[in-house]
């Protein structure tokens, strides 16, 4: 069977997302900060004093690392003594550094303001990948609707970045749709390192090395009979990351 519908879906590229990135940075900043007096009122109550510190913070605590270490450690007895010792030494210190950190201007807001640029960066790599719906779709909710056989919907996202090659028709590609789930969340992965790797500067063949290889084998699994639409000839089906 020849192959009947053929598309690559391209990276958006950081010029033709929406110049949007300081608002969408700084109400982050806004929404955090203003979840500031709420967010200490349920430490409170979850916390309100050092009794409660060393019921649900030490003694928890204390439990999870010994299970960690495991008493066949040899050093066991000290190292779990020591940390009691720290952990009541530190309950005092939880209650006040953690109500003043949550005053206003404190080190909580502080450290989102901080946070603010490294949030922005993140913010386009994710918009490279997968867009904002109110704004512009990126490739992984267009590879969804490719992956379901959606023909008219997918085309009508198309932009200048992705490549229509072969338009004949288009069937879901998968036997059952509860496998699309599975490989979106695995071209979101590695396009969401091939985005990173892109605005870190790596070369084409890096970037094909080091993240397109290993992603391909991985959504080479999810090509097999078992799993691709029976109405399709599974020698020309294929899922991959290419320049």
């Amino acid at each position: 069977m020849a192959v009947i519908y053929e598309v690559h879906l391209g990276l958006l590229a950081q010029s033709e997302l929406p110049n949007t990135f300081d608002e969408v940075r700084d109400d982050w900043e806004a929404t955090l900060k203003g979840k500031r007096q709420k967010i200490i009122t349920n430490l409170k109550r979850v916390v309100p004093d050092e009794s409660a510190y060393t019921a649900k913070i030490k003694d928890r605590s204390n439990e999870g690392y010994a299970e960690f270490i495991g008493t066949g450690h040899p050093r066991y007895d000290e190292i779990m003594l020591k940390r009691e010792i720290k952990m009541d030494l530190a309950k005092s210190r939880y209650i006040t550094n953690r109500d003043n950190a949550f005053t206003e201007g404190g080190d909580f807001e502080k450290g989102v303001t901080n946070a603010k640029d490294k949030f922005r960066s993140n913010t386009v790599v994710t918009w490279m990948v997968t867009g904002d719906r109110d704004k512009i779709y990126g490739l992984v909710p267009k590879a969804r609707y490719v992956l379901e056989g959606k023909k008219a919907l997918a085309e009508e996202l198309y932009t200048s970045v992705d490549h229509l090659i072969t338009s004949t028709d288009l069937k879901p590609f998968f036997k059952r749709a509860r496998y699309v789930p599975s490989v979106i969340a695995s071209i979101n992965k590695w396009m969401t390192q091939v985005a990173y790797a892109t605005l870190a500067g790596w070369s084409d063949s890096d970037i094909q090395n080091k993240i397109a290889t290993k992603g391909n084998a991985e959504l080479a699994d999810y090509v097999n009979d078992k799993m691709v639409n029976p109405d399709l000839d599974v020698a020309n089906c294929s899922i991959t990351i290419e320049k």
